[in-house]
């Protein structure tokens, strides 16, 4: 199935149950805030290599994790926040720049790469109060974290990343645990950035997706001030 080129001085996206058998739906299209929070409420998100043109997915199924349905899977886990000290939201731009450490190799700028043009929308996201960061801190210095956006009840991954061992998981726990406290119904884990091993995910299936994004823009309309953890 061909996919949609998008123009540049348009902000809207065609149906997400256009996406081909792989999920890609459009391609191209200025990056901007507000293209970036009209995807995230159509159940579209972006990937792109460097240098080339913005892709936007809508694959079927999506990935998620229910966090109502998030227990702490072993005694470990438990005590993971013993050997950290967790803070949100206060060192959003240090948490981008140690995803670019991890994910911007050298001569090798794959899909994963965080660039400059998405650091600067992120941290407008983050100043509008939609962007929010878990921050893993040991011995003063930065270890890990993550960031997402926030809009309503879900939750959009986008980066986690370590520098020592388990602090990504102890940010990933940490935001589970106050996302399920605030009854957020999903957080999206479609992106490869944001998956880690030993966590259960569920399968929600397109439709189901796209409509549970919508919904949730149609009641939540101003409402990114939810995150509060």
């Amino acid at each position: 199935m061909p996919y949609f080129e998008l123009k540049k001085d348009e902000v809207s996206f065609p149906p997400a149950y256009f996406a081909d058998i792989d999920g890609l739906l459009a391609v191209g299209g200025t990056m901007s805030v507000e293209r970036l929070l009209l995807a995230y409420n159509s159940g579209i998100y972006y990937w792109h290599y460097p240098l080339k043109h913005i892709k936007w997915w809508s694959p079927d199924p999506r990935i998620v994790l229910k966090p109502d349905s998030f227990e702490k899977f072993n005694l470990q886990q438990e005590s993971i926040f013993k050997d950290f000290d967790i803070q949100v939201d206060a060192h959003f731009v240090e948490v981008l720049r140690g995803c670019q450490s991890v994910y911007n190799i050298q001569d090798w700028m794959d899909n994963n790469w965080l660039s400059e043009r998405m650091v600067r929308l992120f941290m407008e996201l983050h100043q509008q109060g939609y962007a929010h960061s878990i921050e893993v801190w040991q011995n003063d210095a930065l270890v890990g974290g993550l960031f997402g956006v926030a809009i309503g009840k879900l939750f959009f991954g986008e980066y986690v990343f370590a520098k020592v061992e388990r602090a990504d998981e102890a940010a990933m726990v940490y935001l589970i645990e106050k996302l399920k406290d605030q009854n957020y119904h999903v957080i999206d884990m479609q992106k490869e950035t944001f998956l880690l091993p030993g966590f259960e995910y569920d399968e929600m299936p397109r439709l189901e997706y796209v409509d549970l994004c919508k919904e949730n823009a149609r009641l939540h309309p101003e409402d990114y001030q939810d995150f509060n953890i």
